[in-house]
Protein backbone atom coordinates (compact mmCIF):
# COMPACT_ATOMS: atom_id res chain seq x y z
CA UNK A 1 0.00 0.00 0.00
CA UNK A 2 2.82 2.51 1.19
CA UNK A 3 4.58 1.53 -2.41
CA UNK A 4 1.12 2.30 -4.72
CA UNK A 5 1.11 5.85 -2.45
CA UNK A 6 4.63 6.34 -3.40
CA UNK A 7 4.24 5.95 -6.64
CA UNK A 8 0.91 8.17 -7.23
CA UNK A 9 2.82 10.73 -5.25
CA UNK A 10 5.86 10.36 -7.69
CA UNK A 11 3.27 10.29 -10.81
CA UNK A 12 1.59 13.60 -9.34
CA UNK A 13 4.80 15.58 -8.42
CA UNK A 14 6.00 14.41 -12.22
CA UNK A 15 2.99 15.89 -13.88
CA UNK A 16 2.84 19.01 -11.62
CA UNK A 17 6.51 20.27 -11.26
CA UNK A 18 8.13 19.56 -14.43
CA UNK A 19 8.12 19.65 -17.93
CA UNK A 20 6.75 16.43 -18.80
CA UNK A 21 3.56 17.86 -16.55
CA UNK A 22 2.78 20.27 -19.49
CA UNK A 23 1.01 18.22 -22.27
CA UNK A 24 -0.82 15.60 -19.87
CA UNK A 25 -2.16 18.90 -17.45
CA UNK A 26 -3.54 20.80 -20.44
CA UNK A 27 -5.40 17.61 -21.90
CA UNK A 28 -7.13 17.51 -18.45
CA UNK A 29 -8.36 20.77 -18.78
CA UNK A 30 -9.65 21.29 -22.46
CA UNK A 31 -9.89 24.68 -23.88
CA UNK A 32 -13.75 23.77 -24.68
CA UNK A 33 -15.52 25.39 -27.73
CA UNK A 34 -12.67 27.16 -29.97
CA UNK A 35 -15.77 29.07 -31.82
CA UNK A 36 -14.52 33.09 -31.61
CA UNK A 37 -16.80 35.35 -29.63
CA UNK A 38 -18.39 38.37 -31.24
CA UNK A 39 -17.34 41.47 -29.00
CA UNK A 40 -20.09 43.91 -30.83
CA UNK A 41 -22.74 41.62 -29.25
CA UNK A 42 -20.81 40.55 -26.02
CA UNK A 43 -22.80 39.88 -22.64
CA UNK A 44 -21.28 39.13 -19.83
CA UNK A 45 -21.98 37.01 -17.18
CA UNK A 46 -21.91 37.70 -13.17
CA UNK A 47 -18.28 35.64 -13.15
CA UNK A 48 -15.54 37.79 -11.05
CA UNK A 49 -13.10 35.97 -13.87
CA UNK A 50 -13.37 37.92 -16.86
CA UNK A 51 -11.72 41.56 -17.88
CA UNK A 52 -12.74 43.66 -20.57
CA UNK A 53 -11.42 46.28 -22.20
CA UNK A 54 -13.64 48.22 -25.39
CA UNK A 55 -13.75 51.93 -26.58
CA UNK A 56 -16.65 53.74 -25.85
CA UNK A 57 -19.47 52.79 -27.48
CA UNK A 58 -18.00 49.57 -28.96
CA UNK A 59 -19.52 46.64 -26.50
CA UNK A 60 -22.66 46.29 -25.84
CA UNK A 61 -21.90 46.19 -22.21
CA UNK A 62 -19.94 48.28 -19.75
CA UNK A 63 -16.18 47.56 -19.67
CA UNK A 64 -13.92 47.55 -17.27
CA UNK A 65 -12.01 49.88 -18.87
CA UNK A 66 -11.56 52.26 -21.71
CA UNK A 67 -9.07 51.22 -24.94
CA UNK A 68 -6.28 53.50 -25.90
CA UNK A 69 -5.97 55.08 -29.11
CA UNK A 70 -2.84 53.97 -31.16
CA UNK A 71 -1.64 56.58 -33.55
CA UNK A 72 -1.46 52.88 -36.13
CA UNK A 73 -3.54 52.30 -38.93
CA UNK A 74 -5.74 48.65 -37.63
CA UNK A 75 -3.36 46.78 -39.93
CA UNK A 76 -0.12 48.21 -38.60
CA UNK A 77 -1.38 47.77 -34.57
CA UNK A 78 -2.60 44.12 -35.69
CA UNK A 79 0.95 43.00 -36.05
CA UNK A 80 2.62 45.16 -33.27
CA UNK A 81 -0.32 43.28 -31.07
CA UNK A 82 1.31 40.03 -32.61
CA UNK A 83 4.52 40.70 -31.72
CA UNK A 84 3.52 42.00 -28.28
CA UNK A 85 1.76 37.88 -27.63
CA UNK A 86 4.45 36.24 -28.90
CA UNK A 87 6.55 37.54 -26.39
CA UNK A 88 4.04 36.05 -23.46
CA UNK A 89 4.52 32.65 -21.70
CA UNK A 90 2.54 29.60 -22.53
CA UNK A 91 -0.02 31.71 -25.63
CA UNK A 92 -1.35 29.93 -27.90
CA UNK A 93 -2.93 31.62 -31.13
CA UNK A 94 -5.69 29.87 -32.55
CA UNK A 95 -6.75 30.50 -36.43
CA UNK A 96 -9.18 32.77 -37.22
CA UNK A 97 -10.98 33.71 -40.63
CA UNK A 98 -11.41 37.46 -39.67
CA UNK A 99 -8.41 39.63 -40.64
CA UNK A 100 -7.64 42.23 -37.53
CA UNK A 101 -9.42 39.29 -34.95
CA UNK A 102 -7.62 37.09 -32.96
CA UNK A 103 -8.28 34.24 -30.63
CA UNK A 104 -6.14 33.09 -27.85
CA UNK A 105 -5.58 30.80 -25.11
CA UNK A 106 -2.44 31.18 -22.52
CA UNK A 107 -2.27 28.56 -19.54
CA UNK A 108 -1.39 29.35 -15.92
CA UNK A 109 2.40 28.57 -15.13
CA UNK A 110 1.37 25.58 -12.55
CA UNK A 111 -1.76 23.59 -13.18
CA UNK A 112 -2.13 25.06 -17.06
CA UNK A 113 -5.72 26.22 -16.18
CA UNK A 114 -6.70 27.86 -19.97
CA UNK A 115 -7.97 31.42 -19.74
CA UNK A 116 -9.53 32.66 -23.39
CA UNK A 117 -8.80 36.36 -24.76
CA UNK A 118 -10.32 37.54 -27.58
CA UNK A 119 -8.99 40.70 -29.31
CA UNK A 120 -10.08 42.96 -31.97
CA UNK A 121 -8.10 45.55 -33.98
CA UNK A 122 -10.57 48.27 -34.35
CA UNK A 123 -9.83 51.15 -37.21
CA UNK A 124 -10.85 54.62 -36.26
CA UNK A 125 -9.52 56.39 -39.22
CA UNK A 126 -6.17 56.12 -41.98
CA UNK A 127 -4.00 56.51 -39.52
CA UNK A 128 -5.50 55.76 -36.10
CA UNK A 129 -6.79 52.68 -34.43
CA UNK A 130 -8.13 50.66 -31.22
CA UNK A 131 -8.79 47.44 -30.10
CA UNK A 132 -11.32 45.54 -27.65
CA UNK A 133 -9.61 42.96 -25.35
CA UNK A 134 -12.19 40.50 -23.25
CA UNK A 135 -9.87 38.19 -21.04
CA UNK A 136 -11.65 35.08 -19.50
CA UNK A 137 -10.99 32.18 -17.79
CA UNK A 138 -12.67 28.92 -18.56
CA UNK A 139 -12.67 27.58 -15.75
CA UNK A 140 -13.07 28.60 -12.13
CA UNK A 141 -15.61 32.24 -10.60
CA UNK A 142 -12.55 34.09 -9.27
CA UNK A 143 -9.55 34.50 -10.92
CA UNK A 144 -8.04 37.03 -8.15
CA UNK A 145 -6.48 39.65 -10.79
CA UNK A 146 -5.39 37.62 -13.24
CA UNK A 147 -7.41 38.43 -16.13
CA UNK A 148 -6.65 42.08 -15.39
CA UNK A 149 -3.28 41.75 -14.86
CA UNK A 150 -2.83 39.87 -18.31
CA UNK A 151 -4.05 42.60 -19.92
CA UNK A 152 -2.22 45.16 -18.22
CA UNK A 153 0.85 43.65 -18.92
CA UNK A 154 0.08 42.49 -22.97
CA UNK A 155 -1.02 46.39 -23.20
CA UNK A 156 1.83 47.45 -22.07
CA UNK A 157 4.32 45.11 -24.34
CA UNK A 158 2.04 46.69 -27.06
CA UNK A 159 2.44 50.09 -25.72
CA UNK A 160 6.58 49.39 -25.75
CA UNK A 161 6.24 47.56 -29.77
CA UNK A 162 3.95 50.45 -30.67
CA UNK A 163 6.28 53.61 -29.55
Amino acid sequence: MLALLLLIGGVAAVLLFTPLGTRPLAAVFPVADATPLDLSSLERNRKLNQFLVCPTGFCPTTPDIQSPEFDLPAEALSRKWQEAVAGQPRVETMETAAPLRFEHVQRSARFRFPDRVTVWVIPLSDSRSTLAIYSRSIYGLNDLGVNRARVETWLAALRATAS
